[in-house]
């Protein structure tokens, strides 16, 4: 019963490490995937800050437009001012021009508010830039570190399966059969006892099972958890060190 017990102990142990295994590789995806996103949201920064630079523009062009239009009418009104007859249509003209003039210098200096906007605007749209290409840069080495690692864990299972595979095949059919129900259900399905505690669920264990678990006399489970319980000692070779508890995942 004692080999039984121990090679319980190993297929546990291959099974937890394959456990481990298999979930960091199914976590791979969404680690690429938040990648991503982190690159898509630098563009996307990027994207808004190049299109306040080309709305800045746009508007800067349009206050252009104006201020020419404003200083071709008071250039076209100063051209009438020979031609009015009367004082009270000079005067007239006279308040037309300045108004012009005044939307002229208006203008002039909103364009120059404009100009500092844009160069403001284009200062954001260069950081803005420079950081989307540093996130496109580490994304891609951690889409390469990913890859890689995911190639590793594929080895890995593949051996840790294979070994997995020799471990049950050691186990009678009935044995492993209990050992998997327990799986099914608890991590780890095993647990090394070295007080009168299974160290899965820290229930005490009955006197009587005690005992057999000590003496290795048959095939001991939790009366709590149902793990399969396995007394350090069992496993501890002459001048050997206990082995340590499993922690439940």
């Amino acid at each position: 019963m004692r080999n039984t017990l121990r090679k319980l102990v190993s297929l546990a142990r291959v099974d937890d490490e394959l456990k481990r295994v298999e979930d960091e590789a199914a976590g791979l995806p969404g680690r690429r995937e938040a990648a991503e996103n982190e690159r898509r949201s630098a563009d996307a920064r990027a994207d808004e800050a190049r299109q306040a630079v080309e709305a800045q523009e746009l508007e800067q062009r349009a206050l252009e437009g104006r201020l020419a239009d404003s200083e071709e009418r008071a250039s076209h009104l100063e051209g009438q001012t020979a031609q009015v007859k009367s004082n009270e249509a000079y005067t007239t003209l006279l308040r037309e021009i300045d108004e012009a003039k005044a939307t002229a210098s208006a203008l002039e200096d909103t364009i120059l508010e404009a100009m500092e906007a844009i160069a403001e605007a284009r200062r954001g749209l260069a950081e803005a830039e420079a950081a989307a290409a540093g996130v496109g840069q580490r994304v891609d080495a951690e889409g390469q570190r990913l890859a890689a690692r995911g190639d590793e864990l594929g080895k890995e299972s593949e051996r840790l399966r294979a070994a997995r595979d020799a471990a049950a095949a050691e186990l009678d059919s009935s044995t492993l059969a209990r050992y998997e129900r327990v799986a099914a259900r608890r991590r780890p399905a095993v647990a090394i006892v070295s007080k009168e505690l299974c160290s899965g669920c820290r229930v005490g264990i009955p006197p009587q099972d005690y005992v057999d678990l000590i003496s290795a006399a048959r095939v001991v489970s939790c009366g709590s958890c149902k793990r399969v319980l396995v007394h350090e000692t069992v496993l501890v070779e002459p001048g050997a060190a206990p082995a340590q508890p499993a922690e439940p995942s």
